[in-house]
């Protein structure tokens, strides 16, 4: 496989207010890079095989608190998991990382949708501090299905 594209998004309280008096405050970040089969000789358009995630919470931690997946399946909802804090012992889920799922759920999902327009990342989650929990649900991201920027070495 070969990473080829690569997307961020970005949600929440981006302002030098709440729980975190300096950049980046209080929102989420979602890293997702796509990854495309290996390049064949002769060239042909490469499909999408998968995508890795990386969702970072900065509720509570400026550093960030990170939880990485990777989407192999379309319509698969995904649990997102609740990294480990390895700072006590024995280790325990970070408290630090409040995303958590909506209508019960313990869970945040997320899954890859996959259309003839494209594949589509879709959220559905809530995140932040107990008070003030913001929900996320939809589509965030789109990657092509296949990359069609075939090179012709010679």
């Amino acid at each position: 496989m070969e990473n080829i594209e690569e997307s961020t998004w970005y949600t929440g309280d981006w302002r030098p207010d709440g729980n975190n008096p300096q950049a980046p405050y209080n929102g989420l970040k979602i890293v997702a890079t796509a990854n495309y089969s290996e390049k064949t000789n002769p060239p042909t358009a490469r499909k999408l095989v998968s995508v890795d995630l990386e969702v970072v919470d900065y509720t509570y931690n400026p550093n960030g608190v990170s939880s990485p997946l990777q989407l192999t399946q379309s319509a698969v909802w995904y649990p997102i998991p609740i990294p480990t804090d390895t700072t006590v012992s024995p280790p325990e889920p970070n408290m630090q990382f409040t995303v958590v799922g909506i209508g019960g759920n313990p869970l945040g999902h997320i899954r890859l949708d996959v259309t003839p327009g494209g594949s589509f990342v879709n959220i559905q989650f809530s995140y932040g501090p107990t008070s003030r929990k913001r929900e996320e649900i939809g589509y965030i991201m789109r990657f092509p299905n296949q990359d069609d920027t075939i090179q012709i070495e010679g």
